[in-house]
């Protein structure tokens, strides 16, 4: 795989991740969302990793499964819909897809934006597993932010930091993945358990009294501020002493850009398209634009007038039950060792 992102260093140039997948386009946590967010080039995404009752990690950023699948319906009647009182065949039954268009939370389905076909697309779609979501980056080359959710609750939960690591290890995608958690023991043991692998520092709420002192005590990579506790100079301080800085959510293009110019290397984003067209592509020799020309055609304007690409040799399990029903497997051009495999619109 050609690198062209060190999750050790300040990106030369501003990063654009997609926020649980393109959310603002598709169901979010889908690997749906994540294909659309690696078509609209999208430097990787974000997702988040959660126990099921049975002990997988499955791709799900609520502590319930209610807001994000018909669980509800499938399931009536039970005491609890949290995650982990479900195991992952019960998850693995539910909708993960047809609750976008009545939730219509970007207001783009009352706005005509998403058209029928596409949302109809999402019904049936499931929750990943984490190595499902995980095999997807890797065969598309690509990156990604595990972010790990707050697992004190449940017993055994100790081991939840070992269980990601070691998933990331067997793939072979230490280099591809940087952790990031609101819990910061849990960066605490990444540090102990795998030195190698890039995390990241989550904050809300409260603005920590010195960023930089936090990132050096957690010994992490990055600092992932939710972009309403920033203070003036913070960006620069970070930027000085060495640490990224990812700012979610921002979602106005405007504030990315001044986010950006104020010194953040990257912007977590619901909407990766106008987020990369916002801050423009990456022009430096060997980056990720030659990189992207030599993977597939140039994309225009999103959704789907384009491709979902795949890197020689991944399997065509990537795309089924990911893509709209007119992207599907039977247009695919066989991979070549020089090509990728392009599905056409």
């Amino acid at each position: 795989m050609q690198k062209y992102i060190d999750f050790h260093t300040c990106p030369p140039v501003p990063l654009v991740v997609a926020h649980r997948g393109a959310r603002g386009h598709a169901p979010e946590n889908t690997l749906t969302a994540a294909a659309l967010g690696y078509a609209v080039q999208a430097d990787l995404w974000e997702l988040d990793a959660n126990y099921t009752k049975d002990g997988k990690l499955v791709v799900m950023h609520d502590d319930t499964l209610v807001r994000t699948t018909d669980v509800e319906t499938a399931f009536p009647g039970r005491p609890s819909y949290r995650v982990c009182d479900f195991t992952l065949d019960e998850i693995k039954s539910l909708d993960a897809g047809s609750w976008y268009a009545g939730r219509d939370q970007f207001g783009r389905v009352a706005a005509g934006e998403i058209d029928a076909d596409t949302l109809k697309s999402f019904d049936g779609l499931t929750v990943p597993t984490l190595e499902e979501a995980l095999a997807f980056t890797k065969d598309n080359g690509w990156y990604v932010n595990v972010e790990i959710k707050n697992h004190s609750h449940l017993i055994g939960h100790e081991t939840v930091t070992k269980d990601v690591l070691d998933l990331i290890r067997r793939l072979d995608m230490v280099e591809q993945v940087i952790i990031s958690s609101f819990q910061h023991r849990y960066l605490e043991e990444c540090r102990v358990l795998c030195p190698e692998m890039a995390t990241g520092a989550l904050v809300e709420h409260i603005r920590p009294r010195d960023p930089a002192a936090l990132c050096r005590r957690l010994q992490v990579n990055a600092y992932h501020p939710d972009q309403r506790i920033l203070a003036p100079g913070d960006l620069a301080a970070l930027r000085d002493a060495g640490f990224a800085v990812n700012v979610w959510t921002v979602n106005d293009m405007s504030e990315a850009k001044r986010l950006v110019a104020e010194g953040a290397t990257g912007i977590i984003t619901d909407f990766p398209a106008a987020c990369r067209k916002a801050l423009g592509e990456w022009r430096t020799e060997g980056g990720r634009r030659d990189f992207l020309e030599k993977v597939f055609p140039p994309f225009s304007d999103f959704p789907y007038r384009g491709v979902i690409p795949i890197l020689p040799g991944a399997p065509r399990r990537t795309f089924r039950g990911l893509a709209p029903e007119r992207i599907q497997p039977d247009v695919f051009r066989p991979p070549t060792q020089e090509s990728i495999c392009v599905p056409s619109v």
